[in-house]
C-alpha cells in the first residue's frame, strides 16, 4: 500500500516516495499569494462612524452613536423635508436632536435658519429641558446615505435666559 501526503493549499495527491515537483510548489504558492492579495484589497463596506456634538453653557455635548433620517414634514398643504439627528449623552442622561427643515422638497448644501434643537433630560422627568427655535444649520455636505455640517444658535429653559449653544458639528449616516 502507497503512502499519500497532499498539498494543503491545492489538495493534489502525491506519493510519499517521492519529492513534491518544484513546479506544483510555485503554482501553490502563486495560488496563495493571489488569494491573499484578493482578500486584503476588498472593499470595506462598514458605513463610516457618526459624529454629533455641540457647546451650550460652558459644556460639551456628544452624542453616543447618533442616527438620523430624513422624512416628509406632517403638515397639511407643505412638501418640506426635515432632517432629523437624534442621539443620547455618553452618560445617557441627556436627549439630543437637532431638526433641520428645508423650505422645500429638497435638502442640500447650504445654510438653514430656524431649525431646531432640543437638549432634554432622559431619566428626571421632572426637570424641563432646553430648546432653540432659531438654530443656523450650515449643511457642508449631504447625499442619501450621509451629512455633514455645523450649527449654532441659542437655547432657552422655560423662566430662564436664552444662553448660547456653539460649536455644533454632526457627521452623520443617514438611516
Amino acid at each position: 500500500m502507497r503512502k499519500s501526503s497532499y498539498l494543503a493549499a491545492v489538495f493534489i495527491p502525491i506519493p510519499s516516495d517521492k519529492p513534491i515537483p518544484m513546479k506544483l510548489l510555485r503554482v501553490a504558492a502563486i495560488l496563495m499569494a493571489a488569494a491573499l492579495v484578493i482578500n486584503a484589497c476588498k472593499k470595506d463596506d462598514a458605513a463610516p462612524a457618526s459624529s454629533f456634538s455641540f457647546t451650550f453653557d460652558g459644556q460639551q455635548y456628544v452624542a453616543h452613536d447618533p442616527s438620523a433620517f430624513v422624512a416628509d414634514t406632517i403638515l397639511t398643504g407643505t412638501n418640506q423635508k426635515v432632517l432629523i439627528i437624534d442621539g443620547l449623552t455618553n452618560s445617557f442622561k441627556q436627549h439630543m436632536q437637532l431638526m433641520v427643515i428645508s423650505p422645500d422638497d429638497s435638502l442640500n448644501v447650504g445654510t438653514y435658519n430656524g431649525s431646531v434643537v432640543t437638549l432634554m433630560p432622559v431619566q428626571d422627568t421632572a426637570t424641563q429641558g432646553y430648546i432653540g427655535d432659531q438654530i443656523e444649520v450650515q449643511i457642508t455636505s449631504i447625499n442619501s446615505k450621509r451629512a455633514e455640517g455645523t450649527f449654532k444658535g441659542t437655547l432657552i429653559k422655560s423662566g430662564e435666559v436664552e444662553k448660547p449653544l456653539t460649536d455644533g458639528t454632526f457627521k452623520v449616516n443617514i438611516n
